[in-house]
């Protein structure tokens, strides 16, 4: 609970900042989970920690029916005005948490969360509940802040992420996704691990950072070990970190 109170502070402020971000609203990102997803017009779709609604936005031009869930009000009410704005009328925005959906078992065709599992509480339990209301067949599909597998990385790059924005939990490396996929009934079919650079100071206005939180991130950075250093390489206009493209189907 102490986790979504700050989670519905951090972004409800911060909301605006997410609609227009090119970072969650990347068409390259979204035309290959399209493609990756491959939804048909009788699908039904649950996107998972909306934000402002990219995801939900994009898949529902090629099926009847999107749910769009987040906790955050604020998210939502973005969300609504640039799926309104576009002449959007398939899409069903609603408060819920990942971790207790009111759901039923078997309910989708479709369910994605595109970076919003860092935030998630209890991972493995908000796995488990994606993978409830899917449908045996269905696609399970996460797009998610990741880390370079070793105990420096980890450690490093968690923390930089929780200085620059509180309501941040944990980024899994692709091995400790792996091992988690591996406890549900689920079929991972194809997966992406891949290096991209964060625009400075873009990546620290969005959650608006502090200046004292800013130079911190910077003092972690630069105590890096060489190959660590190497790995998330760094100047004053950009930062290097990782993300993980997953999709798996429920069996």
């Amino acid at each position: 609970m102490e986790n979504q109170n700050k989670i519905q502070q951090n972004f409800g402020k911060n909301a605006s900042n997410y609609r227009y971000s090119s970072v969650h609203n990347d068409p390259v990102d979204l035309d290959r989970m399209v493609k990756l997803l491959n939804p048909q017009l009788e699908d039904k779709v649950l996107d998972v920690a909306t934000g402002a609604g990219h995801t939900a936005i994009k898949i529902a031009g090629y099926t009847k029916k999107v749910v769009a869930i987040d906790i955050t009000r604020e998210m939502l009410s973005q969300a609504k005005k640039q799926s309104d704005e576009k002449g959007i009328d398939n899409i069903e925005f609603c408060i819920e948490d990942v971790h207790n959906m009111k759901f039923a078992d078997n309910t989708f065709d479709i369910v994605a969360s595109r970076l919003a599992a860092h935030h998630f509480s209890n991972i493995k339990n908000a796995l488990k509940e994606m993978c409830r209301v899917l449908k045996p067949g269905g696609k399970l599909y996460i797009l998610d802040c990741s880390v370079v597998d070793g105990d420096e990385s980890e450690k490093m790059y968690n923390k930089i992420e929780f200085l620059r924005d509180s309501s941040h939990v944990y980024s899994y490396s692709s091995r400790l996704w792996n091992e988690m996929l591996k406890e549900l009934p689920l079929k991972v079919q194809k997966t992406n691990f891949y290096k991209l650079r964060y625009e400075l100071p873009m990546w620290f206005d969005r959650m608006g950072a502090t200046s004292k939180n800013r130079d911190e991130i910077f003092k972690i950075l630069n105590n890096l070990s060489g190959k660590t250093k190497k790995e998330y390489s760094f100047s004053n206009d950009y930062i290097t970190t990782y993300r993980i493209e997953i999709l798996a189907k429920k069996i």
